[in-house]
């Protein structure tokens, strides 16, 4: 366990990747293997410790992405004009040393997803200096059939609420 405190959530870095992108099901399916560590680019292969999924199963990154996909089809969510799937970063300070903990806030923050009726899988890295979560979200909603579209201020309200989830989980666990 690392022996610096964290002082604040802003400490954590959260990047909502690729504004605009990831239409369709092949750029979904690509996403996920990347995260899972399977990439179809073999220098993208990445070292994955962990990964996991809600409403999906996130073993598998082939049966995972069918999931999120016949959740779309049920609701008619298919067009290549919509967003398929949302992509977040969650990146740790160096003194976060402790790769359990960092999956432990990987659960905790696609539950968050998950009790919002949204699908999600994550995959923990550690190809970096600082360990850090990808997060992929199904933007269809398995419930309702609405379709996560975020605003700009949507999404700095929901990174802030999800550094503060994580921080939280920190903060209970010693940093």
């Amino acid at each position: 366990m690392g022996n610096t405190v964290i002082e604040s959530f802003e400490d954590i870095i959260i990047k909502n990747v690729g504004c605009g992108k990831y239409k369709g099901r092949k750029a979904a399916l690509q996403l996920i293997k990347y995260i899972s560590g399977n990439s179809i680019v073999p220098e993208n292969q990445k070292l994955v410790r962990y990964t996991g999924g809600y409403g999906v199963p996130g073993y598998d990154p082939d049966l995972c992405c069918e999931a999120m996909y016949i959740v779309k089809k049920l609701y008619r969510k298919t067009s290549p004009k919509l967003r398929c799937i949302y992509h977040f970063i969650i990146s740790f300070p160096a003194c976060i040393d402790d790769i359990n903990i960092v999956k432990l806030t990987a659960i905790d923050l696609c539950q968050y997803f998950y009790y919002k009726n949204y699908q999600c899988m994550y995959g923990v890295h550690n190809d970096t200096e600082n360990l850090h979560i990808h997060i992929a979200v199904n933007s269809t909603s398995f419930i309702s059939g609405k379709q996560m579209d975020l605003s700009i201020n949507e999404l700095k309200t929901l990174t802030n609420d999800l550094k503060k989830r994580a921080f939280v989980i920190l903060k209970e666990n010693g940093f």
